[in-house]
């Protein structure tokens, strides 16, 4: 009986750890660990719970994951992140741009690669893109 105890526990934690992570993984674990937890209360020696254990939740993770992965997919929306709120945004340039500079947007200091001609303090620029955590501009 202590064994299907354990493994009672390690299916709550297991499922806990999922709620936690948003990931699904450990929650199909939890169902090997149930199976076990009965084994272990009908009297299955402890190596053959675990035997089952790991079978059980291999299964679970090969059909179920896909499963899950698939079914949520679209749910959960894409957040941009604050970079990626720049692109298209039209700034004045405060110095002359040749190819590349030190632009404050929004409070924060970015390096820009210039992809265009030469822009002149006072004339207006568009941020295009991202290159790694260099923001890209051209010419407005």
């Amino acid at each position: 009986m202590g064994s299907a105890v354990f493994w009672l526990i390690v299916a709550i934690c297991a499922f806990a750890i999922d709620v936690l992570t948003s990931n699904f993984c450990f929650m199909l674990f939890s169902i090997g660990a149930v199976v076990a937890a009965i084994c272990g209360a009908l009297g299955v020696p402890f190596v053959m719970q675990v035997v089952i254990f790991s079978i059980i939740s291999i299964i679970s993770l090969a059909i179920g994951y896909p499963w899950l992965k698939k079914k949520y997919k679209g749910m959960s929306k894409n957040i941009p992140l604050m970079e990626e709120t720049y692109i298209g945004k039209i700034m004045e340039s405060e110095k002359e741009i040749v190819s590349q500079a030190q632009v404050k947007v929004n409070g924060e200091y970015w390096t820009v690669i210039n992809e265009d001609d030469i822009i002149h303090v006072g004339e207006k620029f568009v941020i295009t893109g991202i290159q790694g955590i260099k923001l890209k501009i051209k010419k407005a």
